[in-house]
């Protein structure tokens, strides 16, 4: 200490240790702030939480909420079919002869008896009139002796033969006359002719594809659903199809018939339903989606957006009342039935009225304070609660 008394003087040393104090207050002063009390970082943490809980700017959360209300529900079986026509024929000769003349084209519309195909019928058309000839005289033969023997000039046996010559003689005209007719292809119902696959002149023969006949105005679609849910499935009961042909549209339809006997070795059964077909839409061969609708019933129901799955439960936030009647978020343990059409039926834990949050159910918490908005932008209030 002399030593820097007499290097530096008195007023140098006293001005450097009044630099050393103020250095040590201050560092006392850093390390009490920091080993101090929790009591205020606990504040800062609950003080977050309560903003948290809020929203932002300590506001309560927006969210929008719905009332639970009655839908209609079904149990759905889902299977895939494919379309048929109501009738369905392949336009083919009966015997084997030349095509003399086509009487449709691809696409045409044709009523029941129209004629379509005319084959080759000359031979025919010779021994048909030959046959009426030979007819014409065993029916004059048969009349000449009748009045001979109506004034006793001939027997019951010449009477016999002339009538039977007469019959043998009209069933030889009913025989050519078949066989013209079997070289003519006609129309057994209304309906559409697909593409011509064969040209006049043409040779064919018995089972050769001359073309298609539909009438696809209603359509069959056949499908196969597991024997376990045949219980479920009568006549009559309501179905929907789909397909990829059409997106986003849907065919109406019902069970028609359901096949007598379960296959074996799929143990499926094989249900028919039937498609109103108006504009031809569908077509035959189509691969369908079908959702059989039965048991309709009408049960309370949510959007299934409402709903938090957590392990083996379901929750829904029902808008409850909280302190100064300030609406906040009720957590509810639900049962769930049936889903469809993005709408879950409840079994049990709401009543009819609740409102409960649809939108924003993520970011709620159980007594968070909320701030419901309906589906159309007005508020929502808790119903009141006995």
């Amino acid at each position: 200490m002399l030593g820097l008394l007499k290097r530096y003087g008195f007023a140098a040393v006293v001005t450097l240790g009044l630099g050393l104090m103020v250095v040590l207050v201050a560092g006392k002063a850093f390390l009490d702030g920091v080993g101090g009390s929790d009591a205020a970082p606990a504040a800062m943490a609950a003080q977050a939480g309560k903003a948290g809980a809020r929203g932002p700017g300590g506001q309560p959360a927006s969210v929008v909420a719905a009332a639970v209300s009655l839908h209609t529900f079904s149990d759905g079986i889902q299977a895939l079919g494919t379309a048929q026509a109501r009738e369905s024929i392949v336009l083919t000769p009966k015997v084997a002869d030349t095509i003399r003349a086509l009487r449709f084209d691809s696409g045409d519309r044709v009523r029941r008896g129209q004629t379509l195909v005319e084959m080759s019928s000359v031979e025919q058309g010779a021994s048909l009139a030959e046959a009426e000839a030979a007819n014409q005289v065993a029916q004059e033969d048969l009349r000449r002796f009748q009045e001979l023997f109506d004034r006793g000039f001939a027997s019951q046996a010449r009477i016999d033969s002339a009538r039977a010559a007469a019959e043998a003689a009209q069933a030889r005209v009913s025989a050519n006359t078949s066989r013209i007719a079997d070289r003519t292809i006609r129309a057994p119902f209304a309906g559409v002719v697909g593409l011509r696959t064969a040209s006049p002149g043409q040779y064919m023969r018995p089972g050769d594809q001359i073309g298609t006949l539909d009438d696809i105005s209603e359509i069959k679609l056949d499908f196969a659903i597991p024997e376990t849910q045949l219980a479920r499935l009568t006549a009559g009961v309501a179905i929907v199809a789909r397909t990829g042909a059409y997106p986003g549209r849907t065919f109406q339809g019902v069970i028609a018939d359901i096949d007598s006997r379960v296959d074996p070795t799929t143990r499926t059964v094989r249900v028919r339903a039937m498609l109103p077909n108006a504009d031809e839409a569908i077509r035959p061969g189509m691969l369908m989606t079908v959702e059989v609708r039965s048991n309709p019933r009408e049960a309370l129901g949510v959007p299934e957006i409402a709903l938090i799955e957590q392990a083996d439960s379901t929750f829904a936030f029902r808008v409850g009342q909280g302190e100064g009647g300030a609406s906040t978020a009720e957590r509810v343990e639900v049962e769930i039935g049936t889903r469809g059409g993005g709408m879950a039926e409840i079994l049990g834990g709401l009543s009819a009225g609740d409102i409960i949050v649809t939108e924003g159910v993520q970011g709620v918490r159980p007594g968070q304070p909320i701030r419901p908005q309906g589906a159309g932008g007005e508020g929502a209030s808790p119903a009141p609660r006995g």
